[in-house]
């Protein structure tokens, strides 16, 4: 009796423990400093990331990590890590949204530019080009025929620039309201909007979204129904 009393006691104990949750690891940092980075010194596109969808699509969304194992290009103060991706064929038929996803606490600060078929940029996107689109800071364009790549490089003028701006969260609290003599139990859900100010500093790192949509037809396929 002894033994199966002490059983119970410890039963919620280990219960207890079982339910207990490690906590989040903290969001990473920006990454202000690529000294000790050894870059290249000119941009590659041998490894260029693909916008062609697995399944045929009209849109397709990719996001990927940029981090130390990324290359980088570029010496002393001018080093920027990179990552190309390759536009699908008739890429005049699509409209693209690529740029830098804002973290909690960093943003990939991101430098766009075009290359041709050979690697020689057609064109580059200014500072100030950039505008937040949903989470994402960067651009929107419609590829010229000529244009085969998309080039993103972090960008040192953005890099260790800290920006705040006011955001609006929404909460969203669920309960349920137990029945009574005279109605059902039920569930419910409220959300209340709160606005603050949030702050991310421009980093090296980060992730990087495009996003590419077909005019006609799927993406790379403008012909298909």
């Amino acid at each position: 009796m002894k033994l199966s009393r002490l059983a119970l006691m410890v039963a919620p104990v280990l219960l207890l423990q079982a339910c207990a949750t490690t906590p989040p690891p903290p969001p990473p940092e920006a990454v202000t400093d690529l000294s000790d980075k050894t870059c290249q010194s000119d941009v590659s596109t041998k490894d260029a990331i693909s916008l062609m969808p697995v399944k045929k699509a009209a849109y397709h969304t990719l996001a990927t990590k940029v981090d130390a194992a990324k290359p980088c290009v570029g010496t002393g103060t001018t080093k920027a890590n990179y990552i190309v991706f390759a536009i699908p064929a008739h890429g005049e038929n699509h409209t693209v949204t690529v740029g830098g996803v804002q973290e909690p606490i960093r943003t990939f600060a991101p430098t766009i530019s075009l290359l041709d078929a050979n690697g020689k940029v057609t064109r580059t996107f200014g500072d100030d080009r950039l505008v937040i689109l949903g989470n994402t800071l960067g651009v929107q364009f419609k590829p010229m025929i000529e244009e085969r790549y998309i080039l993103v490089q972090s960008n040192p003028r953005l890099v260790g620039k800290a920006v705040s701006t006011l955001e609006t969260r929404i909460n969203v609290t669920q309960g349920y309201s137990p029945a009574t003599a005279y109605s059902y139990g039920y569930s419910y859900q409220t959300q209340r909007g709160v606005e603050g100010t949030h702050n991310r500093v421009f980093s090296h790192e980060g992730t990087v979204t495009v996003t590419i949509q077909a005019a006609s037809g799927k993406v790379g396929l403008p012909y298909e129904k």
